[in-house]
């Protein structure tokens, strides 16, 4: 079907994308090459095409970003490290004095 034809050309030109290392295809660009490849297809379909492809790590109607690349939306913010240990050392010091 014409879908399924779709998401396999979309799939290959983010493997090709990512196999150049791109960060993110503007989403006009995608769909110019998309045409030269015989699928015209509007900004939504190919937002969707991207969507079920898998191959992709967001995109919206300006750019795509290849699942190799963190999406738009991820937060790259590391997360301040817990020290484990020292939390259930703590609970059990508690827990001792509780039982004295």
């Amino acid at each position: 079907a014409y879908k399924d034809d779709l998401i396999s050309a979309v799939s290959d030109l983010l493997a090709l994308s990512m196999s150049k290392n791109l960060k993110k295809i503007s989403t006009e660009k995608f769909q110019t090459a998309l045409a030269k490849q015989g699928f015209v297809a509007s900004i939504d379909e190919i937002i969707q095409a991207v969507d079920q492809s898998g191959f992709a790590s967001s995109v919206d109607s300006t750019d795509i970003v290849p699942a190799s690349e963190l999406g738009k939306d991820v937060d790259t913010e590391v997360e301040p490290s817990v020290d484990v240990s020292k939390l259930a050392g703590d609970q059990a010091m508690s827990d001792i004095k509780a039982e004295l």
